[in-house]
């Protein structure tokens, strides 16, 4: 019978190449994240590595061309951060970035722009509400900010992530951070059985799997 464990290596073996990692943040000599500036009233941000912007943008812009075309190929991306234990795939976070808008027609709002803008970048922008903008909110600590326009009072997700990825207070990296993205096909098969999965089950089987597996390190709450 074929392990948990047998099925998320051959998975991850078959679509990511994690023995040449892209990292997701750009660091200075003393391996500190380094930070820009962000929105009118440029508040620091933390800096995503140009390799990371690089392959979020290739293949947002699949998903951009397919929805122009309306081939219907692409579901959107889906996306891992992640860290090596060992030369080991360890997921830290697994999400996805549907190519739709709510109305199931337009193009989804986090791929607008998605080659000149960093505010939603496929939900890593710098914005608030989207990955980078929000853990930069923690890190940098500005979410007390008058610029802060929020419904409600921030969510402990990003704190949760900043415990994890960061020596506590600093821009240290407790270890080194990758990304891995790929614009997600309709006919590409998921971790079980070699079906053809569409984004939304391949996301949520693949939450399911790791949480089984690295309950400890991923960070994903939503699914697990």
């Amino acid at each position: 019978m074929t392990s948990k464990l047998e099925i998320w290596d051959q998975w991850v073996d078959e679509h990511i190449n994690y023995r040449e990692p892209i990292s997701l943040f750009d660091t200075n000599s003393q391996k500190k994240v380094t930070t820009k500036q962000h929105g009118r009233d440029n508040r620091p941000i933390l800096h995503r590595s140009r390799q990371m912007e690089e392959l979020l943008r290739m293949e947002g812009w699949k998903v951009v061309e397919d929805w122009k075309d309306t081939d219907d190929t692409y579901d959107g991306i889906i996306y891992i951060m992640y860290i090596l234990d060992e030369d080991m795939f360890v997921p830290m976070y697994i999400g996805k970035a549907g190519k739709y808008g709510r109305d199931g027609k337009r193009l989804s709002a986090n791929f607008k722009n998605i080659r000149t803008n960093n505010t939603k970048l496929a939900r890593w922008g710098d914005g608030y509400a989207y990955h980078i903008g929000e853990l930069s909110a923690v890190v940098l600590d500005h979410y007390d900010d008058t610029s802060v326009n929020r419904d409600r009072p921030p969510k402990g997700k990003y704190q949760r992530w900043a415990d994890a990825l960061f020596v506590s207070d600093t821009r240290q990296l407790s270890e080194p951070v990758y990304f891995w993205a790929k614009a997600w096909k309709k006919t590409d098969t998921g971790p079980f059985y070699d079906f053809e999965t569409s984004l939304e089950p391949l996301e949520y089987n693949l939450i399911n799997l790791a949480s089984d597996l690295y309950p400890n390190r991923l960070l994903n709450s939503e699914g697990a």
